[in-house]
């Protein structure tokens, strides 16, 4: 068996290396070495032509048993190309409507209209007035957007910037409630929840903290959010593989805010390590080679990502790594330097680093959480 894995980061890559078959890594050029033995090719594999013809010259001959990828520039290249040869991968068709948020709305629109908020396309002016006339609130964020970007809440019509009158900006009605992360593993249309975090964010929707499991989610909300999550892949089409979906619980309502066939970022993969004993990685790239879900001892009951922010400014000092009354620190990561120059926070580039938390149960993690939440990790101090 023969595995081509398209973009892998050195996480990715690491998983790649315990499957079995052989692993082919195709990466973009200047991406940065990988570890480990499998072989690797280059092409850019963001422009079409080339890659086709990449796909043609070089893979065919490989005769893979699949195209995969974990990365979100990778996963229509991944399917292209499994397509292209005939192998197994997801559709392109499918990739397509969850990497596109107004394609995905438009889908739940005819398939599961419930778990839509409403929505509207920037370039439609008519649709637009009628969604600021029934809801005080607004998101406008890109239909192909990622790490929480330009992503903005808006009260009037005329607050809206003329790039988000366009095809390219999704707007819909803000959902109020809480969010959650659920991780879904899907073997022949039969969709497995591998694990459901909790959300902390900013005003501005950037994501400071993920908590695994979720510690105010009872059975019932568990089960609610479970049955939309299904419905959802179904609506999409997603039968095979790991998938990364993101909803709002308020009261006995889920309304879904985006997906992915692939596992989350944040390091919500080692949040499923932890909690549960699976290498979520491992399992979403090796679904082809009929890996599944493989599970080992869980480390801990219950963990968490706790990301540091700072205001703008320069670094003044960086605290050192405390000591926790509940839970204890795994991981411990601070990206910035004293006399680094700290920017506003706009997007997930702008976090200055991570911890890791692993506690004896949801509640106690989500002690630990606020406990560390409270500590100035980074201090600065204003410049002109």
């Amino acid at each position: 068996m023969t595995l081509i894995v398209i973009g892998a980061n050195p996480e990715v890559a690491r998983a790649a290396e315990t499957l079995p078959g052989d692993v082919v890594h195709v990466q973009l050029p200047g991406a940065p070495a990988r570890e480990g033995s499998s072989p690797g090719l280059t092409v850019d594999f963001r422009r079409d032509s080339d890659f086709l013809e990449f796909v043609d010259s070089t893979l065919r001959p490989l005769a893979p048993t699949a195209v995969v990828s974990l990365t979100e520039l990778g996963l229509e290249p991944a399917a292209v190309a499994a397509e292209r040869l005939g192998c197994i991968g997801v559709s392109p068709a499918v990739v397509r409507a969850t990497r596109d948020k107004l394609e995905m709305r438009r889908i739940l629109e005819r398939r599961a209209p419930h778990l839509n908020p409403a929505f509207a396309a920037g370039d439609d002016a008519e649709a637009v007035a009628r969604l600021f006339a029934g809801h005080p609130l607004v998101v406008a964020k890109p239909v192909d957007g990622a790490g929480s970007m330009a992503i903005e809440l808006v009260e009037r019509p005329e607050q809206l910037a003329p790039e988000h009158r366009t095809g390219g900006t999704l707007l819909e009605q803000f959902a109020g409630g809480r969010e959650f992360s659920v991780e879904t593993f899907s073997e022949g249309g039969r969709h497995t929840v591998v694990g459901i975090a909790e959300k902390g964010t900013t005003d501005g929707f950037v994501e400071v903290s993920h908590l695994m499991p979720a510690p105010s989610l009872d059975a019932a909300g568990r089960r609610l959010v479970e049955r939309a999550v299904a419905e959802l892949l179904d609506a999409v089409g997603l039968t095979d593989g790991p998938s990364h979906t993101e909803v709002k619980l308020d009261g006995e309502r889920v309304v879904v805010i985006e997906t992915h066939n692939r596992p989350g970022g944040d390091g919500i993969a080692e949040l499923v390590r932890l909690t549960t004993g699976i290498n979520w990685r491992r399992a979403a790239l090796g679904w082809p080679l009929g890996e599944g879900l493989r599970r080992e001892e869980a480390a801990a009951a219950a963990a968490a990502k706790v990301f540091f922010t700072a205001a703008p400014g320069l670094v003044e000092r960086v605290a050192e790594q405390p000591e926790l009354g509940r839970g204890r620190v795994v991981d411990w990561e601070v990206s910035v330097s004293v006399g680094d120059l700290v920017q506003p926070l706009r997007s997930s580039a702008d976090r200055l680093g991570v911890a890791t938390l692993a506690a004896d149960g949801a509640a106690e993690c989500a002690a630990a959480v606020a406990e560390l939440t409270a500590v100035q990790v980074v201090v600065t101090r204003p410049v002109d």
